[in-house]
């Protein structure tokens, strides 16, 4: 008895020991090859207290609380020891080691805690040492310049500009021609027919580093040419850490203006799931009849619908929004658990109180420069946008064994009511007043799942991917009411005027897996193989109301009017308002696409400053379409895409000094047309008046891609670089507007393109506490006018085309610059911070220059987007003496640049405006407190 009581009293004391230990946590870095260092030994000097990295190179280490001194140490690499560490009871301390090749002599570096400054270099480290030429931003970076989100702070990476604070472009290239993966699977985002996931979900708190690749190598996806953006998520949270945070907005040309519009929506809309309050008010398959058919039928259904069809003025909110973080790791003897969860919500209201489309045309006389409008659409737009996300991610680690999960929810409502005038000054002159409400429900849940394992004489990494995307658009409400002279007013579909009500849902299904084998052999050699597979489906449909007044009843210049009680067509009174329409099969269809690669590779050091990563990659991609054409024709699992397609890579680094590179790539990729473009569906947009028309005979874009880069890196954190690349593109996919239907467009295959370019960037430490970073790519991109096709008999070229329609004085060149492809892109900040860390200032300026968005045809001219001058400020203070809590400050668009694409033609005026939107200036405050 006794002896079991002292049995437990020590092991109660062994446990209390032990739980007033504290933690030391870091990362050790290969400098040599780039990443963590799996296997590296940690221990305290003098003892037998120790433990290993694990295949990331993290470490975990338990301590007394004291001073301690540890030592770092891997095979045939320099020992490093770092004295004068503080362990505290009960808390972690952080510290990220580089370890490099050791001499020959094998010589071992000391220094102390203090001293070690690279916890920010092993980003750098992996820019260094990559078989890929890459770049990218370090969750040290993120706490050290204070953005919330991975949006705000992509801005920073060379190459890179972000579109409407969610999406990343690489080196100027569109959506199409940029990737982004999430722990290195392709995952969809909000908006499935983007490459790129939005970026502003991710809180900053959860990432470990974002690595953007600027080359192919076989081990990725063969889909992408400007870069592929993978975000690395934190699986073992270094130290346990909860967070949450409030933030408003304020634009002085949006926020708290009487002016704003809206309409009567729902109170599921303040948490984005408004579409279920505006389904449809009977079954989508049924046929609603004619008023001669059967009047009682067709009476019920018109005073089924919402009665609501104007826009109304009211007050507009200021932004807000809350987050909310938590994670940890735990040591359960030898299993190691990490956990994060994270809640974002966030609800911003927008109002332009100038919206302008427009749509010109050449005139047939070629002596005139000018362009003439054929229609214009003017008024005042006001948007809510709610958006939250969930992400959950947990990880096991126990010997050589390594498991994650993830599961991501993104959500976003945006409700949209307009108040337009728009005239048509060609096509049946006349004025009407259109009243636009909208609803826009997406949803996307995503689970990722992994593993890595390593053997005696190889390493597996796996990974299975699953996705599943939810679009609902319910009735959207377009009223178009003609202005035939003062006090008289009407709905003459002969002009455009009526009134039209559409619900539109989509649904898609991703799963993706892929494993990936690793065999080192020699002492810096590796041979890689693995493959790949995925499958997408999706089910696209439209129904399509359309109301029309019947007989002598009087129209209201008041939209609402339309269907009140007493408007409304009867059987008795035999005029008022009326519904007709029903299910679109031409407009609905469905989709599939699966997509097999196999890999194989290998990274050779051929001599000491000399390695060599070679291979090849086979992807086998078809899509099938079930649907119906304009035609009436019906496609039934159509086969549509039928690729085999053979990527070689080769990739050079020759290492011209120990912290200078000199790298040289070919590699050869491809892109993929949409669900979306390759389809026979025609998507209209009621708040720009277009439509999207798809194009079921687009094949893919082939890309050769060519690149030089000189990179030197003059110190752990400071760096220069300059690149050089050449790409070809067969079958480019440019966005094409119709002569006949100008505010139509449709995506068309561009023949031979060329684009030629190169970056800089330069870091630089100006003092101690105040950095300045710049990068800028310059581009210059052509398209072979011959090698376009405009007409199905492929006789007539793009060249003969635009040739018919030159102004007097005006030259044509074989060629025109590329849609799609910005001629540069510039990306520079200054940043500072005070000695002891408190107080942050960041500013940060990113211009992309004047780029082709959609080719003009015959009389229409081409469409660009102006350049966008952004220049944003983030300061952030802060306070206590434990610095748990911030105060940001955030001023986005200080120059307040506006969002304009414009008709450009030869010695033409640029205020032809096909779309314009004045964001403003909009500051931000945040409050966030971490325990």
């Amino acid at each position: 008895m006794k002896k079991g009581l002292v049995l437990v009293l020590l092991i109660g004391v062994s446990f209390l020991s032990n739980a007033q230990n504290g933690f030391l946590r870091g990362k050790v870095n290969d400098t040599e090859i780039a990443g963590g260092l799996f296997g590296a030994t940690i221990s305290k000097q003098g003892t037998t207290i120790g433990t290993s990295a694990d295949f990331d190179g993290n470490y975990s280490l338990s301590l007394e609380p004291g001073i301690h001194t540890i030592e770092f140490r891997f095979f045939s690499y320099q020992t490093k020891t770092v004295s004068d560490i503080e362990i505290k009871a009960g808390e972690v301390t952080l510290l990220d080691i580089n370890l490099g090749s050791a001499t020959t002599e094998l010589e071992e570096i000391v220094v102390t805690a203090k001293q070690v400054r690279d916890n920010e270099a092993s980003l750098m480290a992996v820019q260094k040492k990559s078989s890929n030429m890459v770049d990218g931003i370090s969750s040290q970076a993120f706490k050290k310049i204070g953005d919330g989100d991975l949006g705000a702070a992509m801005k920073r990476v060379t190459g890179v500009s972000v579109q409407g604070g969610k999406h990343v472009y690489v080196r100027g290239l569109g959506d199409r021609y940029t990737k982004t993966t999430v722990n290195g699977m392709s995952i969809p985002g909000l908006d499935p027919d983007k490459n790129s996931v939005q970026m502003d979900i991710f809180p900053t708190s959860t990432i470990e580093n974002v690595i953007v690749f600027k080359t192919f190598s076989p081990n990725l996806p063969g889909d992408f040419t400007g870069g592929l953006v993978d975000v690395e998520l934190k699986n073992f949270p270094e130290e346990k850490n909860t967070g949450i945070s409030f933030n408003v907005g304020f634009n002085p040309d949006m926020h708290l203006n009487s002016n704003y519009l809206n309409y009567e929506g729902a109170a599921e809309d303040m948490f984005a799931f408004g579409a279920y309050s505006r389904r449809l008010p009977f079954n989508r398959r049924q046929v609603i009849p004619d008023r001669t058919q059967n009047a009682r039928l067709a009476e019920f259904f018109t005073k089924s619908f919402d009665p609501t069809l104007a826009a109304k003025r009211s007050t507009s909110l200021m932004n807000y929004g809350l987050s909310f973080n938590h994670g940890n790791q735990l040591e359960k003897g030898k299993y190691t658990i990490g956990y994060n969860a994270v809640f974002n919500y966030a609800n911003n209201t927008e109002y332009y109180d100038n919206v302008q489309f427009g749509e010109y045309f050449r005139t047939t006389e070629n002596e005139f420069n000018e362009l003439e409008v054929s229609e214009s659409r003017i008024g005042d737009l006001g948007k809510n946008d709610v958006s939250w996300s969930a992400l959950a991610s947990g990880a096991l680690k126990f010997d050589n064994h390594n498991f994650s999960l993830s599961l991501l929810r993104s959500q976003n409502g945006v409700s949209s009511a307009m108040k337009r005038t728009t005239a048509n000054f060609i096509f049946n002159p006349a004025i009407t007043t259109d009243d636009v409400l909208t609803y826009t429900q997406r949803a996307v849940t995503n689970a990722i799942l992994g593993g890595e394992h390593g053997f005696d004489k190889f390493d597996v990494e796996w990974k299975a991917a699953f996705a599943y995307s939810d679009i609902q658009e319910p009735d959207f409400r377009e009223t178009r009411i003609e202005n035939i002279e003062d006090g008289t007013f009407g709905l003459n579909t002969g002009i455009g005027a009526g009134v039209n009500r559409f619900y539109r849902s989509l649904d898609e299904f991703n799963q993706s897996t892929k494993v990936d084998i690793t065999y080192p052999f020699g002492e810096k050699n590796k041979f890689k193989f693995g493959g790949a597979a995925g499958f997408k489906s999706r089910g696209f449909e439209i129904l399509d109301y359309f109301f029309r007044n019947v007989g002598s009843n009087p129209i209201s210049e008041d939209a609402n009017r339309l269907l009140d009680t007493d408007n409304i067509w009867t059987r008795q009174s035999r005029e008022g308002t009326i519904v007709r329409g029903n299910f679109q099969p031409t407009n609905s269809y469905d989709s599939r696409q699966s997509i097999f690669g196999v890999y194989a590779m290998t990274e050779m050091q051929l001599m000491s400053n000399l390695k060599a990563i070679y291979g090849v990659r086979l992807e086998k991609t078809q899509m099938f379409y079930t649907g119906a054409n304009q035609r009436g024709e019906v496609f039934n699992d159509e086969l549509t895409l039928d690729e085999l397609n053979v990527l070689p890579s080769a990739n050079v680094v020759y290492s011209l000094q120990d912290n200078m590179n000199l790298r040289a790539s070919f590699n050869r990729t491809l892109a993929r047309p949409t669900f979306k473009e390759k389809s026979y569906a025609q998507i209209y947009d009621p708040i720009s008046g277009r439509t999207f028309i798809g194009n079921s005979d687009l094949l893919q874009t082939n890309i050769n891609n060519y690149d030089l880069r000189w990179e030197y890196f003059y110190s752990p954190t400071e760096m220069v670089s300059v690149s050089g690349f050449y790409k070809t593109f067969d079958g480019h996919i440019e966005q094409v507007s119709f002569v006949t239907a100008p505010d139509n467009i449709k995506p068309r295959n561009s023949g031979s393109s060329t684009v030629v370019g190169f970056e800089v960037e330069f870091r630089k430490n100006l003092t101690n506490n105040l950095s300045f970073g710049a990068n800028a790519s310059f581009v210059k991109s052509a398209v072979d006018l011959n090698s376009v096709f405009v007409d199905n008999s492929n006789t007539k070229t793009e060249y003969d085309l635009r040739r018919e329609t030159l102004r007097e004085g005006e030259s044509l060149k074989d060629t025109r610059v590329m849609s799609g492809q910005s001629p540069f892109l510039i990306n520079a900040y200054f940043n500072y911070t005070d000695k002891d860390g408190k107080f942050n200032a960041n500013l940060a300026y990113n211009v992309q220059g004047e780029t082709l968005n959609v080719i003009g045809s015959a009389d229409l001219p081409d469409i660009y987007t102006k350049s966008f001058h952004s220049l944003n400020l983030n300061v952030y203070r802060n306070l206590g003496s434990d610095l748990s809590s911030r105060i940001t400050l955030g001023i986005a668009n200080i120059l307040g640049s506006e969002r304009n694409n414009f008709y450009k033609s030869f010695q033409a005026g640029d205020e032809s405006v096909y779309s314009l939107f004045a964001p403003g200036r909009t500051i931000n405050v945040k409050y966030s407190y971490t325990f």
